[in-house]
């Protein structure tokens, strides 16, 4: 492109020429208002196309010649299997009334101008069948494409094909808008990843394309007038790039959704980075948001999932039976705000920690070991006695704390050895210092036995009294004997 491009509407071009391309239009306005009755149905224009497509072929030498209408006529019955409704006469006449053919008496004769023209016929049809045959959204994309095509086949060979770049943008432009409205129902299907894939590499396509020929365009004399249409063109491709990779991305992320592994614990920080980044999103990002997770969620493929018109993922709750999402839907249905003051909960109390040192310890085990030792044996009787009298004899405590019966002695016998285990009381060699007289002339079944006929009595100590343990000194007591 290193001049101006041929257009015929620039201002330096013969007038003459101008009226002699002009005129080649005016002859195919001629022909198709002749064969009028045949291009206004579809199927007559096809017949059309196809008649002009063997006067075609037999000027490219492709056929025989054809020396008449009748030889027109059974090459197109052998060919096409039927014989055409359009009289060969008449569409003969017509096609050398505007200088298309030339009819002599050996052969038909095409001319460069029915070249052109037949051409530009058949090549419009196969165009529109081309487009036609995409996707909605490939449709623009194909159209963008063919732009390029164009400005490669006439742009750069110095020939105006139109504004082939506006264009170009233009439909790169519809393209992306139509893949942004249709990429829910995309995400949404299942099977349509192979559209998705065309979708992406046209648009990595017409981005190269796009680029090639910006560049060019810089470099033209008339670049500095394009340049908003260059700036809009590569950020709509950029964006087209990015929403097309973004597209089977997502697809592909969610079409291995069910492989992923599954984890037996929820992380919050996860979750929260996960809600985070979704509403925060950067411009590279492809994390899809909310209705686009549901939009392809939404398939109902296991049944259940749907629910008086509301989708559950039973998939995703498979704990959860039909019936708790029967009352939780019910729940929703039913709730009402709660309109009553928030009541202060009252934080519990904590007794603060208390440190004890290795003498404390001991003496709090001590007391629990005399608590656990109190459960067992009954000492309260011979507790009351020696808080009363301070020291009193062993054999007057147990009568005291027992009974004339050797049983109950027996079992003041083990409170006594209890109290001086627990060092509570000691035993000590002597006589009672207050002896009940009355106890002296009673008659019991049990008698204490001491040796070398020591008398002993019981001194209360205190909880912490150091005591040798009972009869460790040779003194112990041997017991109640029965008489």
């Amino acid at each position: 492109m290193d001049g101006a491009l041929i257009s015929i509407f620039g201002g330096g071009v013969p007038e003459h020429l101008r009226k002699e391309s002009l005129r080649d239009l005016v002859k195919l306005a001629g022909v198709l208002t002749e064969l009028r009755e045949y291009f206004e149905e579809p199927l007559k224009v096809l017949e059309i196309l196809k008649m002009l497509n063997l006067i075609q072929q037999e000027a490219l030498g492709l056929d025989e010649p054809l020396e008449d209408a009748d030889a027109l006529f059974y090459r197109f019955r052998n060919r096409y299997g039927y014989e055409p409704g359009i009289p060969m006469e008449r569409l003969l006449n017509v096609l050398q009334k505007y200088n298309w053919i030339i009819r002599s008496k050996r052969r038909l004769t095409m001319m460069d101008v029915g070249k052109r023209m037949m051409d530009m016929l058949i090549r419009l049809a196969n165009d529109s069948l081309a487009y036609y045959m995409q996707d909605d959204v490939a449709r623009s994309l194909f159209q963008a494409r063919r732009d390029a095509d164009l400005s490669e086949a006439y742009d750069d060979k110095g020939i105006s094909g139109g504004n082939r770049l506006a264009s170009m943008i233009r439909n790169c432009l519809d393209a992306v808008d139509k893949l942004k409205e249709r990429q829910l129902e995309l995400l949404a299907d299942r099977n349509a990843l192979p559209q998705i894939r065309i979708i992406v590499d046209l648009m990595q396509e017409l981005n190269a394309r796009m680029n090639e020929r910006l560049d060019k365009f810089t470099t033209f004399e008339e670049g500095a007038s394009f340049a908003p249409l260059l700036k809009k063109g590569t950020e709509i491709m950029f964006e087209g790039t990015q929403v097309s990779l973004g597209t089977l991305n997502k697809f592909l992320g969610f079409a291995h959704l069910q492989q992923t592994e599954v984890r037996s614990e929820i992380s919050p920080q996860a979750i929260r980075q996960f809600i985070i980044r979704s509403f925060y999103k950067t411009a590279d990002s492809e994390l899809p948001n909310a209705h686009e997770i549901l939009s392809f969620l939404e398939q109902d493929r296991s049944p259940g999932e749907r629910l008086d018109g509301m989708w559950v993922p039973v998939q995703f709750a498979s704990p959860v039976s039909n019936l708790q999402l029967a009352d939780t839907v019910s729940y929703l249905e039913s709730y009402v705000p709660s309109t009553e003051p928030i009541r202060e909960r009252l934080e519990p109390e904590y007794a603060e920690t208390e440190e004890w040192t290795e003498e404390e310890l001991g003496t709090h085990l001590a007391q629990i070991e005399w608590q656990l030792t109190k459960a067992r044996i009954r000492t309260d009787e011979a507790e009351r006695i020696l808080r009363e009298r301070e020291s009193v004899g062993l054999e007057q405590l147990v009568l005291e704390a027992g009974s004339e019966r050797w049983s109950d002695a027996l079992n003041a016998l083990l409170a006594v050895s209890a109290l001086v285990g627990g060092q509570r009381a000691v035993i000590e060699r002597g006589e009672d210092p207050a002896p009940d007289l009355r106890a002296g002339g009673a008659q019991t079944e049990w008698q204490l036995v001491n040796e070398g006929g020591d008398q002993h009595v019981v001194r209360r100590t205190g909880e912490l009294a150091q005591q040798p343990a009972a009869g460790g000194d040779g003194t112990a007591v041997r017991g109640a004997q029965s008489r």
